[in-house]
């Protein structure tokens, strides 16, 4: 049995545990799944009851990150790590609640989607871990003071300083007490030299699969243009959707996406945009708005363009369907996204920083303007991909491995 967790603040953690657990199933339709979820209960739990897996509701509350700020102007020791990270990522009831889980349903493994509490419940516990990450390290340890202070917060250096010491090496345990490491990222030597994930990989304990995504293959039927009343007009995808440090930067990043459209609407009547998001919007010529769309995939294999926020599992599912594709992260104050940016950008991927609605139209007009039949469009993509897209199974067959190896294991010390 697998006891799946991934963490609770964003959609993605959620989505890229949904996937493995798809491909194992496909590949062992017998394996007995469980998934404890602690975040957008309501999306999530019918998708993964759908797919065979049993869902636990940890939280025992509605949980939705993208909804509120989730961060201090002032980031000191009590602030960043005692009213963050102490409840977000390390919460000590959270870790008693996941060792009540291991004790009561004894899995075989636990699968961690960047999960510390779950994580520390597993070792605590002497499961078999295994953990998924797009991080190689903790964010706050591949940034610096000055990327903070652009962003606006007033950043105590020393109590800073000590809560990357002790992230690190919370992170770097965690890492080596793993016993399998699953990355969707592609190694950047600027960006990864020296981190444990980094480590990892050398030392052949992580292992880079690629996207870890729902099969992009299955189609659902449905009829998008029609569905949308998009009729046959080119449109565009804008994603505000996602965790947030900051609500009123995602209140900026909307008004400005709305702003461009209009003037990209003047140069071009017919376009017209697709905005998905959690957010109330009036009405405005040329915009459908779209709280959540079913066929996420079908929709992106019908636009000219995704602009999105550079959320990772966003990423591997457009570099495996060969999405043309727009990054913007509002801003520095957003510092949970600003390495994927940077990362982007070093890949060759469209990046901008900012809501300025003249950047922003600029950008859009030149990508709507490119040749996305060109092979060379996509070599971004096809670094990402690694190399079909097909992560989600390259995992399952490693979890499954290690799943068998353990219990070869227990028989064999059962029987010493």
């Amino acid at each position: 049995m697998i006891l799946f967790a991934p963490n609770p603040t964003g959609s993605g953690h959620n989505m890229r545990a949904l996937s493995i657990a798809q491909a194992i199933k496909k590949q062992r339709p017998d394996m007995p799944l469980t998934v404890a979820l602690a975040s957008l209960q309501p999306t999530f739990t019918p998708m993964f009851e759908k797919s065979g897996v049993e869902v636990v509701d940890i939280a025992g509350r509605l949980v939705d990150y993208s909804k509120k700020s989730n961060l201090s102007k002032e980031l000191d020791w009590n602030n960043y790590i005692g009213g963050y990270i102490a409840n977000t990522f390390l919460s000590g009831e959270r870790i008693l609640s996941y060792l009540a889980l291991i004790d009561e349903y004894k899995p075989t493994a636990l699968v961690s989607d960047y999960n510390m509490a779950a994580c520390l419940a597993a070792i605590f516990s002497g499961t078999p871990l295994v953990f998924v990450t797009e991080r190689y390290d903790f964010t706050l340890c591949q940034l610096q003071d000055h990327d903070l202070a652009d962003g606006g917060f007033e950043v105590n250096a020393l109590e800073m300083a000590r809560a990357r010491t002790a992230l690190h090496s919370q992170f770097n345990w965690m890492i080596n007490q793993s016993q399998l490491v699953l990355t969707d990222k592609p190694y950047v030597a600027s960006l990864d030299q020296g981190t444990p994930v980094a480590e990892a990989l050398n030392s052949g304990k992580a292992h880079f699969v690629g996207p870890m995504i729902r099969d992009i293959n299955v189609q659902t039927g449905l009829n998008v243009r029609e569905q949308l009343n998009l009729g046959d007009a080119p449109f565009v995808v804008a994603s505000i959707s996602g965790t947030t440090m900051f609500a009123q930067n995602k209140d900026a990043l909307l008004a400005a996406y709305l702003d461009s459209f209009k003037v990209l609407r003047e140069r071009n009547p017919e376009l017209k945009l697709v905005l998905l998001g959690r957010q109330d919007t009036q009405a405005q010529d040329g915009v459908v708005c779209v709280p959540y769309y079913p066929d996420w995939m079908g929709l992106l294999r019908e636009a000219s363009l995704l602009i999105s926020a550079p959320g990772w599992i966003t990423v591997t599912e457009i570099a495996a369907l060969q999405v043309p594709t727009l990054f913007v992260l509002p801003s520095k104050s957003e510092y949970h996204e600003l390495e994927a940016l940077r990362r982007l950008e070093l890949l060759g991927f469209p990046t901008h920083l900012g809501h300025d609605r003249d950047a922003i139209v600029d950008l859009i007009q030149g990508e709507l303007e490119k040749d996305t039949r060109a092979s060379a469009y996509y070599a971004p993509h096809r670094q990402v991909a690694a190399p079909d897209g097909e992560g989600a199974a390259r995992a399952a067959t490693r979890i499954i491995e290690l799943c068998q190896g353990s219990v070869v294991s227990l028989t064999a010390s059962k029987a010493a």
